[in-house]
C-alpha cells in the first residue's frame, strides 16, 4: 500500500511531512514528490534538507506523471499543493477513469485570502481536509449553491500544529517575536512603514528583546515572493531613526523554536498566529494596514487580537475569544489519526472517475470547453489569460493614478480620443 505526498513549496512539504507518519501507522509506505509549479525557484535544497527528506524527495511534472500512468501505482495521493497545481492534478487524473488513486487535498496554512477560489479547485477531491469549522461551513455553502455534494469536506485542523511547541519555563520573560509575511503588507510604502514601526517599538521598550523572523533568508524560496524584504528596510529605517536598537535582532530559527521561548507573538496576518495561539503565546494581529481584503485580516475579526503598533503595551494578555478559537483554529492532533484511518478504508474501495464529478463551482463545462477551444488545456489550467488581464488592469490603475496626480489626459498613454 503506497501514499504519494505531493508538495510544491516549503510550508506545503512541511505539512506533508507531519501528516505522513499517520499513514505509515496504517501500514502505508509514504513517498514524497515536489511538483513543478513555476519556472522560477520554488524551494531550496536547504529547505528540503531541513524537513529531513532530502534523500526521499523527487521532482515530477504532473502532466507527464499522470499521462504515463505512474501515478496509478499509488493507492492514495496526499495533495499539499497550491491552487493551480491542484487544478492540473484534477485535470490530468480524468483520463485514468476509475484506475486512479484516492485524492486527499490539504491546505498548508490558514485560508486567509481567495477562499472560494481555492475551495472550487479542490471540489474533485475524494477528501478535502480543511483547517476549521468555519472553512467547512463556507465550503459546503459554496457547494450547495452550485448543486455539488460537499460531503467530502472534513475538519482536519491547521497542519502546522502537528509540530509541538514546548514552551520554556523562561518564556514569560522571553523576546517579543515579529513574524514577517512576504506580501502582507505588499507595497513598498507600507513595508517601509512596517520597518519603521518595528524600530520604534524596540526603542519604545528598551528593556525588552525583540526578534524579527523574515519569511525567508538566504537562497530560500516561498510561494509568495516579496519585492521588498524586511531586512534592508529595517536597516534603512534604523539609519533614519538614529541607529539600530541594541535590543532588536533578526533570526532564522524555525517558528516552533521561536514560539517555545517567545513572550509575545506579533504578525500582520499569518498562519504562525494560529501556531502561537495553540501554544498559548500572547498574540497580536497588527491592524495598521486596515480592512483590506487582500491582507486577510477578516479571518481574525472576531478574535479580539487586532491592535495597531501604537496600541501595543507589554506585557499584554493576547488570548483570542473562546468562540472564535473553536471555529477558526482546528487542532489536527485531535483528528488526524481518525482521518488517516478513514482514508485508508476508502482507498480499498472502487474509485469514481473524476469525469463523473461535477467541477462547476470552478467553472461550467461549457465555459471550460469554450476556453480550451480558444487556447489550450494548459493555458486554461494555468489561468494564463486571467493573469494577463490582471496585469493589464494593474497597469490601467497605475496609469490612472499618475494621470490624476499630474493632470495628464489618459489618451496620452496610448488611448485616442473617442475610443
Amino acid at each position: 500500500m503506497r501514499v504519494l505526498a505531493l508538495a510544491s513549496y516549503d510550508s506545503f512539504l512541511n505539512v506533508a511531512r507531519l501528516i505522513a507518519p499517520y499513514f505509515e501507522r496504517e501500514g502505508y509506505e509514504v513517498e514524497f514528490a515536489l511538483v513543478q509549479a513555476r519556472r522560477q525557484k520554488q524551494i531550496s535544497d536547504s529547505q528540503v534538507q531541513r524537513n529531513g527528506l532530502a534523500s526521499k524527495v523527487r521532482w515530477i511534472d504532473i502532466e507527464s506523471f499522470c499521462g504515463s500512468g505512474e501515478i496509478a501505482a499509488y493507492d492514495i495521493v496526499l495533495s499539499c499543493l497550491e491552487g493551480l497545481s491542484t487544478r492540473r492534478l484534477m485535470h490530468h487524473l480524468i483520463p485514468l477513469g476509475r484506475n486512479r488513486p484516492l485524492v486527499i487535498s490539504a491546505y498548508p496554512g490558514l485560508v486567509l485570502r481567495y477562499a472560494y477560489d481555492g475551495f472550487s479547485m479542490r471540489t474533485g477531491s475524494d477528501l478535502l481536509w480543511l483547517n476549521c469549522e468555519a472553512d467547512v461551513e463556507a465550503y459546503r455553502t459554496m457547494c450547495s449553491a452550485f448543486g455539488i455534494d460537499g460531503s467530502n469536506a472534513r475538519v482536519f485542523g491547521v497542519g502546522a500544529l502537528l509540530e509541538p511547541v514546548c514552551r520554556l519555563p523562561t518564556a514569560g520573560t522571553g523576546p517579543v517575536v515579529f513574524f514577517e509575511q512576504a506580501v502582507i503588507p505588499r507595497n513598498q510604502a507600507e513595508r517601509e512603514f512596517l520597518a519603521e514601526q518595528l524600530i520604534l517599538l524596540a526603542k519604545r521598550f528598551p528593556r525588552i528583546d525583540f526578534l524579527v523572523k523574515p519569511r525567508t533568508t538566504g537562497k530560500d524560496a516561498t510561494l509568495h515572493r516579496s519585492g521588498h524584504p524586511v531586512e534592508p528596510l529595517l536597516k534603512a529605517a534604523a539609519k533614519r531613526q538614529g541607529g539600530w536598537p541594541g535590543n532588536l535582532s533578526l533570526t532564522s530559527e524555525k517558528a516552533s523554536t521561536l514560539l517555545a521561548e517567545a513572550s509575545h507573538c506579533l504578525t500582520v496576518c499569518s498562519t504562525v498566529a494560529a501556531e502561537a495561539i495553540h501554544a498559548d503565546v500572547p498574540t497580536a494581529i497588527i491592524g495598521d494596514f486596515g480592512a483590506y481584503d487582500d491582507y486577510g485580516l477578516h479571518y481574525f475579526y472576531e478574535s479580539g487580537l487586532i491592535r495597531t503598533f501604537g496600541e501595543l503595551e507589554f506585557p499584554f494578555e493576547g488570548k483570542p475569544s473562546v468562540g472564535w478559537r473553536s471555529r477558526y483554529v482546528g487542532d489536527p492532533n485531535l483528528t488526524v489519526k481518525a482521518l488517516a484511518t478513514e482514508a485508508a478504508r476508502m482507498a480499498r474501495r472502487e474509485r469514481q472517475s473524476l469525469a463523473e464529478r461535477p467541477l462547476r463551482a470552478e467553472m461550467s463545462p461549457e465555459l471550460r470547453e469554450h476556453l480550451v477551444r480558444r487556447s489550450s488545456p494548459s493555458k486554461v489550467l494555468s489561468r494564463a489569460g486571467q493573469s494577463r488581464g490582471a496585469k493589464r488592469l494593474l497597469s490601467q490603475i497605475i496609469l490612472s493614478k499618475l494621470a490624476r496626480r499630474f493632470a495628464i489626459p489618459m489618451f496620452s498613454y496610448g488611448r485616442k480620443k473617442g475610443q
